[in-house]
């Protein structure tokens, strides 16, 4: 049986997992925003990011507002099934009385010409629409003019009962249940904006952690670099100096920061240039961003994938070749 420090220090770690899943999530599809639906399955891929690390979605979402990741804000209120979530729904009108869905409304009339006072929907009709008064057959044509409306009600034509309003019946779109006003829920629904910058530089730091962690295995000794100079003396930036065995490289994680794909070429042609200015290798590591040119220097080589696993899996296999 777990201890309670057991237990906290596993949720902190999935808290941890399942945070750097949103980050990798929101960054690969440059998301500006969020609508989450607590109860909306498989349609919410945040949702299936708690799920998997074995967190509520609200705790999920706590941590990301505490970090300043997400920002709620109220968009609306809405009704939502309480048996699966969805807010889509078929109306249907019931009886208040015998509940029958049998119900028809009556709009009451006068016939200003006559004095008629009945039930415009029972009034007679002819083959074009037109609408005639029951008692003395002449047509009705414009409202306010030749006849005035009373009135509104219903009449449930199973039990007979009139009434002023009927009941509403709401069946839900996505699983068929049905629920009255009684039982249904409605509540605040908020849309989160994402903070890119922040998004991005936590993305950054499961970037590094990743490939610090692959070339580790491969028995080369990772130090972060924030810049070193080139045979010319001009600095220049890289993510990693990876050492191993004398050998020396120099490896560039590169994204599209903030969803600024050309700021992210900048920074591949930058590493290019570096590697021209220097006795190292060069390995460029880029996600969602291109990182081969028409004239690769001999000390570089990339990699470049659509998200952060595809990286990280071409990385392992280049380090396997190798190795071999």
């Amino acid at each position: 049986m777990q201890s309670k420090d057991t237990a906290s220090l596993e949720s902190l770690r999935n808290i941890a997992q399942a945070l750097r899943s949103l980050v990798t999530y929101l960054v690969e599809n440059n998301l500006d925003e969020l609508e989450i639906n607590p109860k909306n399955g498989s349609q919410n891929p945040v949702k299936v990011i708690a799920e998997k690390h074995g967190i509520a979605l609200d705790v999920l979402i706590d941590e990301s507002i505490k970090r300043g990741l997400l920002k709620p804000y109220p968009v609306d209120m809405l009704v939502f099934c309480p048996k699966c979530g969805s807010s889509t729904f078929r109306l249907r009108l019931k009886c208040p009385n015998c509940g029958s869905l049998n119900v028809t409304r009556n709009t009451l009339f006068s016939h200003v010409t006559c004095g008629y006072i009945g039930v415009l929907e029972e009034a007679p009709r002819d083959s074009r629409g037109r609408i005639f008064c029951p008692k003395c057959k002449q047509e009705l044509l414009k409202e306010g003019q030749d006849w005035v409306k009373i009135g509104v009600n219903w009449r449930c034509r199973d039990c007979g009962t009139t009434f002023a309003y009927p009941k509403p019946l709401l069946e839900c779109v996505a699983c068929g249940a049905k629920a009255d006003e009684n039982k249904l829920e409605y509540r605040q629904v908020y849309r989160y904006k994402v903070d890119k910058k922040i998004a991005s530089d936590l993305y950054a730091q499961t970037f590094s952690k990743r490939v610090g962690e692959v070339l580790a295995a491969y028995g080369w000794t990772v130090t972060p670099v924030a810049e070193i100079k080139g045979v010319s003396g001009i600095p220049k930036s890289a993510t990693f100096l990876a050492e191993r065995k004398g050998e020396k490289m120099l490896v560039y994680n590169i994204f599209p920061r903030e969803g600024n794909v050309e700021e992210a070429r900048r920074e591949v042609l930058n590493a290019l240039g570096a590697a021209l200015d220097g006795a190292f290798n060069h390995l460029i590591l880029g996600v969602k961003t291109p990182t081969q040119v028409a004239k690769m220097p001999e000390n570089v080589s990339s990699i470049e994938g659509g998200t952060l696993e595809e990286v990280i899996e071409k990385l392992r296999d280049k380090l396997a070749k190798e190795k071999r």
